[in-house]
């Protein structure tokens, strides 16, 4: 197994090489990864956020949208193995400005042999014709919107079905898929700025040595 360890951010090509801006795949985005471990076939990304959080979600993200991929346009190495591109179809949009058809990159691909490879754990190529909930960063330089690994690809057939315990963000009186999204936007954490150091409590001495008690005249 190859390791690829830093201590603030992976310099690399491509896509990997914007980490330190917060616009790469290796990253957390906003926020460095630990390391990266690659056995050939999936990568193991370690975040200091937990994107299954939607509020840190919808905070790491540049852009949260609902999108429908029409093709794949291609695939290229960038620097930690395979990623690629689609076109998608912006359907709706809870936060940012993407409209109209846009190129979405993912990290992983496919060999020559048609084997996915260089995808992160628990993460799945995206399918053409399929819609998805998208939370994305943009890389200006290569112009394309690049998803953040597992959670931010998430299939929506139905962003209208029923959510039950999902807060009815719109007011309508049906709580939504849709609604987890707004609701996501609204409460959303700000994953730019690194957390508070903790306070430091100087500790007595274990032994204090005691002061001389003071002489009679």
């Amino acid at each position: 197994m190859m390791t690829v360890k830093r201590k603030n951010v992976l310099v690399l090509s491509g896509a990997a090489a914007l980490v330190a801006a917060g616009l790469g795949t290796a990253a957390v985005y906003d926020r460095a990864t630990d390391h990266v471990e690659s056995s050939g076939s999936q990568l193991a990304l370690t975040y200091e956020a937990d994107f299954s959080d939607d509020a840190n979600l919808a905070g790491g993200a540049d852009n949260l949208f609902y999108g429908k991929v029409t093709v794949v346009k291609g695939q290229k190495d960038l620097g930690i193995g395979l990623e690629t591109q689609y076109a998608v179809e912006v359907q709706r949009v809870f936060k940012g400005t993407v409209s109209g058809v846009i190129v979405v990159n993912q990290q992983g691909g496919r060999d020559a042999d048609g084997n996915v490879v260089d995808i992160p754990e628990d993460d799945t190529l995206l399918q053409a014709g399929s819609r998805y909930l998208f939370a994305t960063k943009y890389n200006p330089d290569r112009k394309f919107h690049t998803v953040i690994p597992v959670h931010g690809d998430q299939p929506i057939p139905n962003g209208e079905a029923p959510a039950p315990g999902i807060p009815d963000a719109n007011g309508d009186g049906q709580a939504t898929m849709s609604d987890r999204w707004v609701a996501a936007v609204q409460n959303q954490n700000d994953l730019s700025t690194a957390p508070p150091a903790p306070d430091v409590t100087e500790e007595p001495d274990e032994d204090p040595t005691p002061e001389p008690s003071p002489t009679a005249p």
